[in-house]
């Protein structure tokens, strides 16, 4: 996370996980349910303690990485795959020899 909006947005998607209130959340941490909704719009910048204790009640824990580390865990592009299972390959060639057969599923 970089920006006061991604860190909002991460707390919004935990409590839509955990299908809790703003109240709720205000009532477990001690904050008002002002300022957790102000924290949760991205409005205002929690104290750190108030983040931490949000993030805690949401099953979520702030942790500080160096740069490079952080980088890292951003998900890489997938690449296609290239193991095929079984299953997948006599699927594949059931397909194709029934497309080439000209035979259908609903013939049989």
């Amino acid at each position: 996370m970089r920006t006061l909006a991604e860190f909002a947005a991460a707390l919004t998607n935990a409590k839509k996980t955990r299908k809790l209130t703003a109240n709720a959340l205000a009532q477990r941490t001690g904050l008002t349910s002002q300022a957790v909704r102000q924290i949760l719009a991205g409005e205002t910048a929690p104290r750190l303690t108030n983040a931490m204790a949000l993030a805690s009640e949401l099953g979520l824990e702030l942790v500080l990485l160096p740069k490079d580390a952080a980088q890292s865990l951003a998900a890489p592009p997938q690449a296609p795959r290239t193991v095929v299972s079984d299953v997948e390959r006599l699927v594949q060639a059931r397909a194709t020899f029934l497309t080439k057969s000209g035979a259908s599923e609903h013939h049989r």
